[in-house]
């Protein structure tokens, strides 16, 4: 297997290795850590999440608002 530099401390590990002999950095062939991949993937989802519930708030809004300002100005009959 090949020898890459660690990612946390740049000593030379295999790829496959589990964790750095050097600093103790678990998958120090990758460049990124399972823990960054997995906020990177959370920060993803809450935008489109946000993006989504924003879409269709204003959808629903656009729908259902004329209806409510109608019932609003409505004059009483009495």
């Amino acid at each position: 297997m090949p020898l890459v530099p660690c990612r946390a401390c740049g000593h030379q590990v295999d790829t496959s290795a589990e964790a750095c002999p050097g600093c103790g950095a678990t998958n120090p062939g990758h460049k990124m850590s399972r823990q960054q991949r997995d906020l990177i993937a959370l920060v993803v989802q809450f935008v489109i999440g946000t993006a989504v519930l924003f879409i269709a708030g204003n959808m629903a809004w656009n729908a259902v608002g004329p209806i409510i300002k109608q019932q609003i100005n409505k004059p009483a009959n009495g």
